[in-house]
């Protein structure tokens, strides 16, 4: 047997094992859960508040803060925060000259900041499947409004690489797709796949590093990849912060014949450091998922 397809039959084995434990966790996060509402106080999902059982799972204090980055205005296009008047019809002076931003739209509930850094972070590193719930609501919303949720035919979570997945305590991306896709009775389309291990976006502070990192990362699956041909798709995810992951994803969803290709997220970020010189249209500042994480040690 060949080296190649020996490393292929043990990353499908991993693949399975993965999917297998994700079910059981599944499981029993569901019966925890439902433990836990009779036996434990209502905690805020966000900042940990008792909050009284039966009143949402947000405390009154940070569902003000998430309808109040809800009202933010930004770029239909790209997803940055920016002034009304700074928006030219479907997008804004920034992503209409940047070559690489190939998303005919995102939608996001709002900039990353406030309630949504631990929104998303414990999710993603804890496997908060609420917190996946409840952005779930908030993102159907933000897709309706922007007028383009009834023409998706599918949803493509970013996937995660096998090394990743055993790492971390849930898939974040498939989570959230597919709670949306209950919200909106759409189908999850897991049709792509990453071909390479890359190290984190996180660590990486520039744009061109982050492109550089996942350029060619991403493949079809051998089965399935043809289901998007003709269809109008969109890609979910936790965040948008360079652009890099959901641009080059978006290309092996063109190449399989996807007819236009949108983009889903919480929120949207910036990068420390952005070289870009100001701008009238520039993005209202936005922390950056780099330092939050460093913030909270990781």
């Amino acid at each position: 047997m060949s080296r190649a397809r020996r490393s292929r039959r043990i990353e499908s084995r991993v693949h399975e094992m993965a999917a297998i434990w994700t079910a059981v966790g599944s499981g029993l996060r569901d019966a925890w859960h439902g433990l836990a509402d009779v036996l434990l106080p209502q905690t805020c999902i966000t900042c940990g508040l008792w909050i009284p059982a039966g009143t949402g799972l947000t405390c009154e204090s940070c569902a003000q803060e998430i309808a109040t980055l809800r009202q933010a205005s930004y770029c239909p296009r790209c997803g940055r925060t920016m002034a009304v008047p700074a928006i030219h019809g479907k997008s804004c002076a920034r992503c209409i000259h940047e070559p690489f931003w190939n998303i005919a739209g995102v939608a996001r509930i709002g900039a990353y900041q406030g309630v949504l850094r631990p929104l998303i972070t414990q999710l993603k590193y804890r496997g908060r499947e609420r917190n996946a719930v409840f952005a779930a609501e908030l993102l159907a919303a933000a897709m309706q409004r922007a007028g383009w949720a009834a023409d998706i035919a599918g949803l493509v979570p970013v996937p995660m690489s096998w090394l990743r997945r055993v790492q971390r305590p849930c898939d974040h991306a498939a989570l959230l797709a597919t709670a949306l896709g209950k919200q909106l009775g759409l189908r999850v389309m897991p049709v792509v796949r990453r071909l390479k291990h890359r190290p984190s976006q996180t660590n990486l502070a520039s744009r061109q590093s982050r492109f550089a990192n996942v350029k060619d990362c991403f493949g079809p699956k051998r089965f399935g990849a043809r289901s998007v041909g003709g269809k109008t798709i969109c890609i979910v995810d936790n965040l948008i912060t360079s652009g890099a992951t959901v641009c080059e994803l978006s290309k092996v969803l063109r190449r399989a014949g996807a007819k236009k290709i949108y983009a889903a997220v919480i929120a949207r970020a910036v990068l420390l450091g952005d070289p870009d010189k100001p701008q009238p249209d520039r993005p209202i500042a936005e922390a950056s998922v780099e330092a939050d994480l460093l913030n909270q040690g990781r």
